[in-house]
């Protein structure tokens, strides 16, 4: 039924337990996973003084460091994963992946790691789940704390 499944990943908690959903879809159905980071290009230059800093690459790699443990544990679990890192902004950036490579069934958790942005600008995954053709299942943090 569900034979390419994209999983947006941000560090947050939220996101891990999209993860560990999807790698239970994925066993089930046969799926192959995508594991995806999206470096914010609004949030890549911010001024220290009067000189702009470019956070591109760091943010890069923290989306690489992601990318990869994430992709350790869908293997541990015997699962195929693909990773990629998109730039620009998020919500956005996932729906145009989905609807350019197949995938069917789009797993991201409730909400990200970015509170201010989702406050000033709206969740990412309200925005995934109105506009992507594809199903969208939002996963909670299974942490009490977080909600």
């Amino acid at each position: 039924m569900y034979q390419q499944i994209l999983v947006p990943l941000d560090g947050s908690d939220n996101a891990q337990s999209a993860l560990q959903e999807a790698i239970q879809i994925s066993r089930y159905f046969g799926s192959t996973l995508t594991l995806m980071a999206v470096v914010d290009q609004g949030r890549v230059i911010v001024a220290s003084g009067s000189i702009p800093y470019d956070l591109s690459g760091e943010l890069t790699k923290q989306a690489q460091q992601v990318l990869e443990e994430s992709k350790r544990q869908v293997e541990a679990a015997g699962v195929i994963a693909t990773t990629v890192v998109e730039s620009g902004s998020p919500k956005h950036e996932i729906v145009k992946y989905a609807n350019e490579h197949d995938i069917e069934l789009i797993v991201m958790g409730k909400s990200g790691a970015d509170a201010i942005n989702r406050l000033l600008l709206g969740s990412t995954t309200a925005y995934v789940v109105r506009n992507a053709k594809e199903r969208v299942l939002v996963v909670d943090s299974e942490d009490p704390t977080d909600q």
